[in-house]
């Protein structure tokens, strides 16, 4: 019997097994399946540890506060003079050196965040602490310390006073004018022009209006921040912000099991390549055998 003829396309899917380096998908699932069991132990188990080693980190609580004023005032709260004053203040710069000083400034920035709500002249502020009562206590400080650093210099409030000045003048011009106007428009002559006088009225009325509202800022500027501008007051949280234990333990287990199905992949194919190069060396021992290659 004569032996059969290999052709060189039939030698070439022998020797590299297929055409192409496609994947053998069959494999691949009974490879996971085999190992079902672990892919799903270690990651549970994994994330099990990491959810226990996180109840020894440290708590941090965190204490939120609102007040209305303009959006630039949030950089305000992180200012280094207004940090500095409210770590002082409490005592926490008792005793320190300026390194450590600048240390506990920085862990503290680190512990702030503000932000404004668009469209609105609402910011908030929020502080992370060890202990509840420290998260609120440092965010009342800070507002306080925002308070002192609102209220106008010498010669800002020099300014503000001389501008409240003249809007009251203007105010009391107004307000004469206005009267003038209505006394006639109620006891008309002959020759009043009782149309024109009325919009008179309402120009003055809408000047009036106008300069009041100035007059009203002036004011407030002149008066600065206080716990009236409040919206919400610092709170006192209940529950601690951080650490997130079921997300770290969440993304832990995720990570262990990546990295198991990982090591599971590779191992199949170690094994895979050690049975090729074996059918390799058995294909080329038929070649020498029959004298094909």
């Amino acid at each position: 019997m004569s032996p059969e003829r290999v052709t060189p396309p039939q030698a070439a899917q022998i020797e590299g097994g297929s055409d192409d380096d496609s994947i053998d998908v069959l494999d691949v699932l009974l490879t996971l399946a085999e190992n079902l069991k672990w892919l799903i132990l270690w990651p549970l188990l994994g994330g099990a540890i990491v959810y226990g080693l996180a109840h020894l980190l440290p708590e941090q609580y965190e204490s939120t506060a609102i007040i209305k004023a303009d959006g630039s005032i949030a950089a305000n709260m992180t200012a280094a003079h207004v940090l500095d004053g409210a770590l002082k203040n409490l005592g926490y710069l008792d005793q320190l050196s300026e390194e450590e000083a600048e240390d506990a400034r920085q862990d503290l920035l680190h512990d702030t965040s503000t932000s404004v709500v668009r469209g609105t002249q609402l910011v908030t502020l929020k502080v992370s602490r060890h202990s509840p009562q420290a998260a609120n206590r440092m965010t009342q400080e800070i507002l306080n310390m925002l308070y002192a650093d609102s209220k106008p210099r010498d010669v800002e409030l020099q300014r503000l006073s001389a501008e409240k000045t003249m809007l009251e003048q203007q105010i009391t011009e107004l307000t004469a004018a206005s009267k003038t106007a209505q006394q006639l428009l109620e006891t008309p002559t002959a020759g009043t022009n009782t149309g024109a006088l009325a919009e008179s009225v309402a120009s003055i009325s809408s000047n009036l209006v106008r300069i009041q509202t100035a007059m009203h800022a002036v004011e407030k500027k002149m008066l600065g921040l206080s716990n009236e501008d409040l919206v919400q007051p610092p709170t006192l949280p209940k529950r601690p912000s951080a650490p997130k234990k079921a997300l770290i333990a969440a993304v832990s287990s995720v990570a262990i099991g990546l990295l198991v199905l990982v090591f599971v992949l590779m191992q199949q194919s170690w094994r895979a390549s050690r049975s090729i190069e074996r059918h390799a060396d058995r294909l080329a021992a038929l070649k020498r055998r029959y004298r094909l290659g």
